[in-house]
């Protein structure tokens, strides 16, 4: 199926959902929706539009609108160099809005909710429809990433993944989260990353940043050296190291995966949520679930500037060595097959639910047909060597426990 069957299919589904399944879908991934009702009980004043044109997962046309009907109103277009944090921004949730209604392309209005985000008051999912010029762009954006497509088909380039998984220093047993910055360094292969609370940013989360690499034994040598540089620069032995979704109240942590060499689509993504994020929620520690929906939402992704994408919905797999291990496996065994894998048990609003409020019960039904899908993927055995472990503890039905020093797990000395 060519990218535009695809986006005809897409449609077809879409039209298949009621308005009251499509709110709550958006409901549960965080998105605030504005009806006609609730803008007409809004105070009278100054409002920004925006209406976001969406092909491939990408903005191909944001125009900006002052709504305020004082002066009569004034349209711009926002262009992604000029004003790169605004256009970022309003990109990103327009696809995520698209995305999880199950499209990767189509239009949304937004408006600004006052609280310094935005809030979408209407979607159109076939804007292409007709002949504008409108139209022509849409399809020549389709033309354009099919042909990227059928030149991937044709060599079948193995991906090259990276990451950068997250963990937190605490001191015991008060559980209080001593901030990584206090030993690391905002870049390097072990660092800190940041927060923002209260309008100030902070950097109390530690940071891997292994090399990456297209052979998994390379990329987990490689986090093994960005584990020993992090030991050799925390010098309170004291604290222990904790991962996973939300080891401790409030601090969300994140497992970001790096690809490369392979074309971001909304079938890899759908793939990687269905094969990967799925799975990963069925095991994962009940505690860390309330990260969900404001961090790992389903499909989030971010383009970097090596020319890949960055896969952000997953919860920090430093818990275990066997879980880190399956966690590359999959992710690059998903990659290089994900044309084969069609099951797509999110698209069901009962699993979906399930997802963003951790009802395991519900997912664990979707496990096996799961992993006989991956089990039969041409490249299997290539990654069977660590994949298999952790496709052994979904059928266990163990979850991770995220209050453990992950140091001992991994067997990092010390100062090492």
């Amino acid at each position: 199926m060519n990218v535009m069957e695809q986006a005809e299919e897409a449609l077809r589904r879409y039209e298949r959902m009621t308005s009251g399944q499509r709110a709550e879908r958006l409901k549960q991934a965080g998105i605030e929706v504005l009806s006609l009702h609730d803008r007409r009980k809004r105070e009278p004043g100054l409002r920004v539009r925006y209406d976001v044109e969406i092909s491939c997962l990408q903005a191909i046309r944001i125009k900006r609108k002052d709504t305020s009907g004082m002066g009569g109103a004034q349209e711009t277009l926002v262009e992604r160099e000029g004003s790169s944090t605004l256009f970022k921004r309003v990109e990103r949730l327009a696809i995520k809005t698209l995305y999880t209604l199950g499209l990767d392309h189509g239009a949304v209005r937004m408006e600004s909710s006052g609280n310094g985000g935005c809030a979408v008051i209407s979607i159109d999912p076939c804007p292409w429809k007709g002949v504008t010029n409108l139209a022509a762009t849409y399809r020549e954006s389709w033309k354009q990433h099919q042909e990227l497509l059928d030149e991937e088909q044709s060599h079948r380039p193995t991906p090259i993944l990276g990451m950068d998984p997250e963990f937190l220093l605490v001191q015991m047993p008060e559980s209080k989260i001593v901030p990584a910055s206090r030993f690391l360094e905002r870049t390097g292969m072990a660092g800190c990353d940041s927060v923002t609370i209260g309008g100030r940013r902070i950097y109390p989360v530690a940071e891997l940043r292994p090399a990456p690499s297209s052979e998994p034994r390379e990329l987990l040598a490689h986090l093994m050296r960005a584990f020993a540089a992090a030991s050799r620069s925390i010098s309170d032995h004291s604290l222990i190291w904790q991962a996973g979704g939300m080891p401790q109240r409030g601090l969300p942590l994140g497992g970001h995966i790096h690809f490369s060499g392979v074309n971001l689509t909304g079938e890899l993504l759908r793939a990687l949520d269905n094969y990967l994020a799925l799975p990963l929620a069925f095991l994962q520690d009940p505690r860390g679930s309330g990260r969900r929906p404001r961090y790992g939402a389903l499909g989030d992704f971010r383009l970097k500037s090596y020319g890949g994408f960055e896969y952000r919905t997953l919860p920090s797999f430093l818990v275990s060595p066997l879980v880190a291990k399956g966690v590359v496996a999959l992710a690059g065994l998903i990659a290089s097959g994900y044309t084969q894998l069609r099951q797509r048990p999110l698209a069901k609003a009962e699993v979906h639910a399930a997802f963003y409020e951790g009802k395991r019960e519900v997912i664990q039904e979707h496990i096996p047909t799961l992993v006989d899908d991956l089990k039969r993927l041409d490249g299997y055995a290539r990654y069977e060597r660590y994949a298999c472990p952790l496709l052994l503890q979904l059928k266990l039905g163990r979850t991770w426990d995220e209050s453990r020093d992950i140091r001992k797990l991994w067997n990092i000395r010390a100062g090492s």
